[in-house]
Formats: C-alpha cells, structure tokens, sequence
C-alpha cells in the first residue's frame, strides 16, 4: 500500500481518481487477507481430517472394531471428541471466511467495474489519459488488478 500511495505522488492525475485507486487497493487489500485466512483454514482443516482419520482407524484396530455402536465408540474417547469439535468449528469457520472473501472480492469488482465506467470522469485531460496508462500498469503488474478490461 506505501509503494501504490508513493507510486500516485509520482503521477500527474486528479485527487478523486487518487482516492479511488487508494480505496480500491485498500478493498484489494482486505480480499487478499481474506483469502490467506481462508487458506490457512482449508489446510488446518485437511490436516485435522487426516488426524481424526488416523486416530480414528489406529483405535479400531486396538479395540479389534467399533463394538456395539459406532457412537459409544467416539464418545468414550475423549481425542476423538476434541477433535470432531474442532472439525466442526473448522468447516464453520471455512464458510464463514469463504462469505467474507466473496463479499471482498464482490467490493473490488464493483469498484473495479466503476473505474472502468467512469473512465472519462476520472481522466479527463489528456496529460491525465496518459498517466492513466501507467496506472493501469502499474495496478496489473505489482497488485494484480486489471483495469484495462472488464
């Protein structure tokens, strides 16, 4: 974000369009942290999975199999338990951060669209047509925006 903000002094183009970009960098920003949450989730999910799986099968085999009932079986281990637990708050916690990245990257895409709308109105001399190109550039390149095309 102090690289795009720097990058702007640099540029010659109006301070609306310079609110904008920075707002649309900011919302960019907020969708990329909601999509590491939502990684790091999705893989500390698989990885309890694999646990509960294992621990799971290596009890069966100690006890020679599920006995009388299945649900005796995993309420009578207390590891089983914690972990189907924290399973459960897991997947909840993946459908809550996958809503909040949709809604992020829904912001970033209607910001996105209206900068391409209102292209004129933010650009509106021709010194600032030519440092919108750079702009543009420089949001594809560094921060994997691209406003050259919807």
């Amino acid at each position: 974000m102090k690289d795009f903000e720097e990058f702007l002094k640099q540029v010659n183009i109006s301070d609306h369009s310079k609110t904008t970009l920075l707002f649309l960098m900011k919302k960019k920003e907020k969708e990329n942290k909601m999509q590491r949450n939502l990684n790091i989730i999705g893989v500390t999910t698989i990885i309890t999975i694999l646990l509960f799986a294992s621990y799971f099968y290596y009890k069966m085999k100690i006890n020679g199999g599920l006995g009388t009932s299945a649900l005796n079986f995993i309420l009578n281990d207390s590891l089983l338990l914690f972990l189907m637990a924290t399973l459960a708050f897991l997947l909840y916690s993946m459908f809550y951060f996958k809503k909040k990245f949709d809604k992020a990257e829904k912001d970033v895409d209607k910001i996105r669209d209206d900068i391409l709308d209102r292209s004129m109105d933010y650009w509106k001399t021709k010194d600032e047509l030519k440092e919108r190109y750079k702009v543009f550039k420089y949001l594809k390149d560094k921060q994997d925006i691209n406003l050259f095309h919807k």
